[in-house]
């Protein structure tokens, strides 16, 4: 019962935040605040991993964050806050972008382990809130008129991500890792899930489907911006 209590308190908030956040002021502040909430779990998560093992089987290579599958949420997202707004601003329209792709990932993970798996794992949430956390940042970024979803500028923040994804597929093949499960050393997965014994192909698929999910943040977000639009008109009738 653990996580289909979870992932409906979740979704709870996630719905009660994004009608409550028009009201929000302060953005810095909101900004430190989204960070926090994103980083401080995965740094807890880290914690929790070296207390398991040890010292002596502490292996930094296969944990938080080279490991993980998120390293852009880890290094990334407490970083924004310390950045010119100019930069800000870019990398607030990847994460509206990104959007859709952080709340499907806590959906579907979650109910990947209410249904097959049956586990529940305080980490494994940890990790969840701060997927919501970052789709919640992107979405505020857009409700508030933080950023346009322009579309030059949408290319210009999405190609970020594809950057950044390319950075960590060179840095696999040096070091033999897994950085956002894309290796071409024999682990050919997409986020922990092999899809094809093709490294090439696996590669592949993996940036068409980014494609997707940024396209798919655009949409949601526009319908988004619909949505506060028709609320304008209500409350000026």
């Amino acid at each position: 019962m653990a996580y289909p209590l979870f992932l409906f308190a979740l979704i709870c908030v996630y719905i009660a935040l994004i009608v409550s956040m028009r009201r929000w002021k302060n953005p810095k502040m909101i900004d430190l605040v989204f960070a926090a909430v994103i980083f401080l779990p995965y740094a807890t998560e880290l914690f929790i991993v070296y207390s398991d093992v040890g010292f002596y089987d502490w292996n930094f290579r296969n944990v938080l964050p080279t490991a993980n599958v998120s390293p852009f949420m880890f290094s990334i997202t407490p970083l924004t806050v310390l950045l010119p707004e100019n930069i800000r601003k870019r990398l607030l329209l990847l994460f509206s972008l990104l959007s859709v792709g952080m709340l499907l990932s806590t959906t579907f993970n979650c109910i990947y382990n209410t249904v097959i798996s049956y586990r529940f794992h305080f980490h494994f949430a940890l990790d969840y809130i701060s997927h919501a956390a970052l789709s919640l940042w992107g979405v505020y970024a857009v409700r508030c008129n933080r950023v346009k979803l322009e579309p030059r500028s949408c290319i210009i923040s999405g190609s970020i991500i594809f950057g950044v994804a390319a950075l960590m597929l060179i840095l696999n093949l040096i070091f033999d890792t897994a950085f956002f499960g894309l290796s071409l050393n024999g682990k050919h997965n997409i986020y922990n899930v092999v899809i094809t014994d093709v490294s090439l192909l696996s590669v592949l698929i993996y940036f068409v489907g980014l494609v997707g999910v940024l396209f798919m943040g655009f949409y949601y977000n526009k319908l988004l911006e619909l949505a506060k639009t028709k609320e304008k008109v209500t409350v000026t009738s």
